[in-house]
This record gives structure tokens, C-alpha cells and sequence, in this order.
């Protein structure tokens, strides 16, 4: 079974990486070409902070698409804002029996894949893992929890490799039925923690040291939630904003997603986090008005970076 990662940013390297400790042909793609070539010349180094090591495994990377020809499966770490493009891109590489995982944070991912797949080919996948983006060649293992996968089409037996792949890789996978509630479920702790640190340049952890920071989580989280229940969203945890807390400790060092986008200077997936709740409150008749005040600020922002980005 040939796997692609598609992305091969923090997350794509990370599962890219320890899947190539197993032995099993995986190949990286990603459009950083300076992150690629110190991967195929000195190998790609995994830090691991809670344990206080550090690995290098050598995956094979690439820049051209056409690399990824008579892939078994793919499996989409690219950021949402890019997903459309990436889905009708890669489909052109894909063999008829093809499946394509997103891995994605956010909400809409998978509709947008399985539009170029079809449900017989797409699968969605929610992971606790986290990992950060240190330079090329190098990355952060910055937190660790269990990963979920389900086929579109419900028929999850095509998965049971992958599955087994990923267990071997060292990552905790199980099939799960319903992944719209672990997708809910995860969106809701991205919407808690991922803007607020774009917005002050906080850690994950450090969100929890002040008061204001904290308070604003609450904020996100309970309108998250209002529009979950009105949805009729099983979330996997019983108290929310609590669990939000927790992950935001557990992964304390980490620079979120949204954050390393801010780092870089690259448009957020704000449109596919709290903007997404915004959305789907509409939807429902359930108003957000703190998540559309962090949605506007850090839209705005996004523009800026951009203007940077084009002046430099």
C-alpha cells in the first residue's frame, strides 16, 4: 500500500514521517521545496519534546505531482483554504480504487473532497495529534491523542489497512461510525484555542494564564456548542469548555495552526473554524456574535499579511 501525504507541513510530516519509520512506502508532497530537498538530503527531524528525544526518519519527498501517481491512498494535510485546488489537482493523479483521507482541521473539508472523489473514495479522519512546523527538515511533536477514520460511503473495511498502518506508525487509530461528531467535536476545541493565539501570539497553554484570554474561550466554545445542540451534535466529551482547557494544557507549547499561518504571514482557515460556526448558527438561528467579532479581526488581518506578503 504506496501512501501520499499531500501537505507535508507540521501535521503532513509528522504522520508522513513515523510511517516511514514502519517501512511502508509514503511519500511527502509539498509545494516548500527548500523543506523537501532537506528531507531527501539529511532526512526529516522529529522533536519530542515530552519525552526530551529527537528522530530522524527518512521519507521520500517531492515538489512534482506526478510523483504521486498509482498511490494507494491520500491523504490531505494541505489547509483548508487550498482544498478545492488540491482536490481537483490530485484527482487527475488518482487510480480508479484511489481513496482520499482529509486529515483537515475545520468543518467542509470532506464535502469538498468527496465532490472530486465521490463518497466511495473519500474518507474523513479526526486527530489529537499535534505537531508544529520548526524550519525545513524539522518539526515539533507537540501533542498526542487518538485518531478516528470513516469512509464517506460508510463501507470502512477499505480502510482496515490504513488503520493498521497508522497503529504501527505509532498513532492510536479506530474506525468510528459517526465522525460528523468527532468532526463537531474537534472543531469546537480548534474554535476555543486556535484564533485566540493568532490574535496575541499565546501558546496554546499560555491562553490559560490570563483571566481575558479565558474568558473569551468560554465565549467561543458556548456559542459553538448552542450551534452543535440545535444541530443535533453527539459531541465525544461531557463538559466542553472544560475539555478545551485541558487540550490547551496538554498541548501547552504548541503554536496552533492558525498561529504558524500568522507566523508566516499565510491566509488563516478562520473561513473553516469559527467562521464555519458563524455559518452553520445562521443556518440554525443561533447567533454568534463573538465568534463573528474574532472571524472579522482576523480576516482583517489576514488582508494585511497579504499586502506585506505582495510589498516585500
Amino acid at each position: 500500500m504506496k501512501i501520499a501525504i499531500i501537505g507535508a507541513g507540521a501535521m503532513g510530516s509528522l504522520f508522513g514521517g513515523k510511517i516511514s519509520g514502519t517501512d511502508a512506502p509514503v511519500l511527502l508532497y509539498d509545494i516548500n521545496k527548500e523543506h523537501v530537498d532537506r528531507i531527501n538530503s539529511n532526512g526529516l527531524v522529529i522533536e519530542e519534546p515530552l519525552k526530551g528525544t529527537e528522530e530522524t526518519v527518512y521519507p521520500k519527498a517531492a515538489t512534482n505531482p506526478e510523483d504521486l501517481r498509482d498511490s494507494d491512498i491520500f491523504v490531505i494535510f494541505v489547509k483548508s483554504t487550498v482544498t478545492e485546488n488540491a482536490a481537483r489537482q490530485f484527482s487527475r493523479y488518482a487510480k480508479q480504487e484511489t481513496i482520499a483521507v482529509t486529515m483537515q482541521n475545520g468543518l467542509g473539508n470532506e464535502a469538498i473532497i468527496r465532490s472530486y472523489f465521490g463518497a466511495d473514495r473519500t474518507a474523513a479522519g479526526v486527530t489529537s495529534q499535534g505537531a508544529t512546523y520548526l524550519g525545513p527538515g524539522r518539526i515539533r511533536h507537540a501533542g498526542n491523542g487518538p485518531t478516528h477514520l470513516c469512509m464517506s460511503d460508510k463501507k470502512n473495511e477499505k480502510l482496515k489497512n490504513l488503520v493498521r498502518l497508522f497503529n504501527n506508525a505509532g498513532f492510536e487509530t479506530n474506525i468510528e461510525e459517526n465522525i460528523q461528531n468527532l468532526v463537531w467535536s474537534k472543531l469546537i476545541i480548534n474554535v476555543g484555542i486556535n484564533a485566540l493565539t493568532a490574535l496575541t501570539g499565546l501558546k496554546n497553554g499560555e491562553l490559560l494564564e490570563y483571566r481575558e484570554t479565558k474568558d473569551l474561550m468560554a465565549d467561543l466554545v458556548n456559542e459553538a456548542c448552542s450551534v452543535a445542540e440545535k444541530k443535533g451534535i453527539t459531541l465525544s466529551y461531557g463538559n466542553p469548555l472544560k475539555t478545551v482547557y485541558e487540550v490547551a494544557e496538554k498541548t501547552a507549547l504548541n503554536r496552533s495552526s492558525m498561529l504558524q499561518d500568522f507566523d508566516r504571514k499565510s491566509r488563516s482557515e478562520i473561513d473553516f473554524i469559527n467562521n464555519a460556526i458563524v455559518r452553520e448558527g445562521v443556518k440554525e438561528g443561533i447567533p454568534a456574535p463573538v465568534n463573528r467579532t474574532v472571524t472579522s479581526i482576523v480576516k482583517v488581518l489576514d488582508r494585511i499579511h497579504q499586502k506585506e506578503k505582495e510589498q516585500s
